[in-house]
């Protein structure tokens, strides 16, 4: 109904002319006119008539990506310190695998993840998987009596950590990582902020920024919070970061063990920041329509990271195995915000990128999952219904089946032949006739 409700408040047809539909689009999302985005408009709205869809608010932008600054420097010499701010600073992964993990995970159905937000014209991808990360890691965390300010559900301002981030790191709205981006946070800021205290809004704050004006924290300062831990940089002991690298060599894709290390992170509530290439699918992925599953060819030779996203789930879409991803494009975009993407595929390149953040007070030694509550499955962006077991590492539903099924085959085969060849025995055998007349 959401998909619906939007492109009838546009009051936008197919059959009319692009000038019209540019127009109303304008109206409908308040947006500048311009002969550049007009022409963008013009060519994604040609796609919109042949193949439907659904008008988005991102159908007039066309974003000229950078591309995401890769690992340097992993084998550092003893001694010489790493500049995190222009290298992947990261600690190794400190959280040991779960020995059975949930068949599938949605953290949104878990009430772990917040709705979808939109970046618009700013390039702060990277930002919106860090909030992102944060708020599923308060949902985590254990307040006292003086915090419980934060129990409740809250959405972190992105605005507060774009403005407030200054050096390398970034130049407003110009793009980076989150990996970078984690470094300069813990290094530089007091606290998170919530978003009803600076509302996201890149050209309101754009002037404050370029006179180096810092955004002061609105909270108290008793609820003042950085919400993960950090540990040492894998080849800098003597830094340290909340970011913990499971993947980070993005020469390589996700092998089956770090597949199954993802999905103990879901298991356990954490979600898992991730990247991905757009920047030559573009237009199919503006009129993605987040139903069915998108499986777009990654080039590892040419196509490097481009965006910044969060793996908020998996299970099977359609009957596929599948990652969730949660982007940054509105809540109207794809399936309210989300898409999902073939596992052991790496469509768009998102299996070669994975991090993660510990919540400020979760128990390292911990080998349980999370409590996800009950599946609420069967709508058109959730993902397929399953039993809700466990399952062991190497016993994948799959292989579950297989090892089920091939049995009873064998067995089904076995039985067939056997009545078979008893079959043609009967056949092959005299019949004895009891009668006082015998043959000589």
């Amino acid at each position: 109904m959401l998909l619906i409700s939007v492109a009838l408040a546009c009051s936008i047809n197919p059959t009319e002319t692009c000038s019209d539909a540019y127009e109303k689009f304008v109206k409908c999302f308040n947006k500048e006119q311009s002969e550049e985005s007009q022409t963008i408009f013009c060519r994604r709205f040609q796609l919109y008539q042949k193949h439907g869809g659904l008008i988005q608010p991102m159908m007039d932008i066309e974003r000229e990506y950078r591309p995401l600054r890769k690992e340097r420097n992993v084998h550092q010499k003893q001694g010489v310190s790493l500049n995190c701010q222009n290298t992947y600073c990261h600690a190794s992964n400190v959280l040991k695998d779960l020995s059975k993990i949930y068949q599938s995970v949605d953290l949104r159905e878990a009430g772990l993840s917040n709705p979808a937000q939109q970046q618009g014209n700013c390039e702060s991808c990277w930002i919106f998987a860090m909030t992102s990360l944060m708020e599923t890691s308060i949902k985590l965390q254990k307040f006292d009596n003086s915090q419980s300010f934060w129990t409740l559900t809250k959405d972190i301002s992105e605005q507060f950590i774009l403005s407030n981030t200054f050096g390398s790191v970034q130049e407003y709205c110009t793009g980076s990582d989150l990996m970078i981006g984690f470094d300069y946070f813990n290094k530089n800021f007091q606290t998170v902020e919530v978003k009803e205290n600076y509302d996201y809004s890149p050209e309101a704050y754009r002037s404050r920024y370029q006179s180096h004006t810092i955004l002061p924290p609105l909270i108290e300062p008793n609820l003042f919070l950085k919400p993960f831990q950090t540990f040492t940089v894998f080849g800098d002991s003597a830094q340290k970061t909340p970011v913990v690298g499971i993947h980070v060599d993005d020469d390589e894709i996700f092998s089956k063990n770090t597949v199954w290390t993802i999905k103990s992170y879901l298991s356990r509530g954490i979600a898992i920041g991730a990247a991905m290439h757009t920047g030559s699918n573009q237009d199919t992925l503006n009129k993605h329509d987040g139903r069915t599953v998108l499986n777009i060819k990654c080039d590892m030779q040419r196509q490097y990271l481009d965006h910044q996203v969060t793996i908020v789930g998996y299970g099977r879409k359609n009957g596929q195995d599948v990652w969730i991803i949660k982007n940054s494009w509105g809540p109207t975009w794809a399936g309210n915000g989300h898409m999902f993407v073939p596992i052991g595929e790496n469509s768009m390149c998102t299996e070669r990128y994975a991090v993660a953040i510990i919540p400020k007070t979760y128990d390292l030694f911990s080998t349980k999952p999370y409590d996800m509550g009950t599946h609420q499955r069967g709508g058109q962006f959730d993902l397929d219904h399953d039993n809700g077991k466990m399952v062991k590492k190497g016993m994948e539903p799959w292989l579950l089946a297989v090892i089920i099924v091939v049995p009873i085959v064998v067995i089904g085969i076995a039985i067939g032949v056997f009545f078979m060849c008893r079959q043609m025995k009967r056949k092959s055998t005299p019949t004895t006739i009891n009668s006082p007349m015998e043959y000589q």
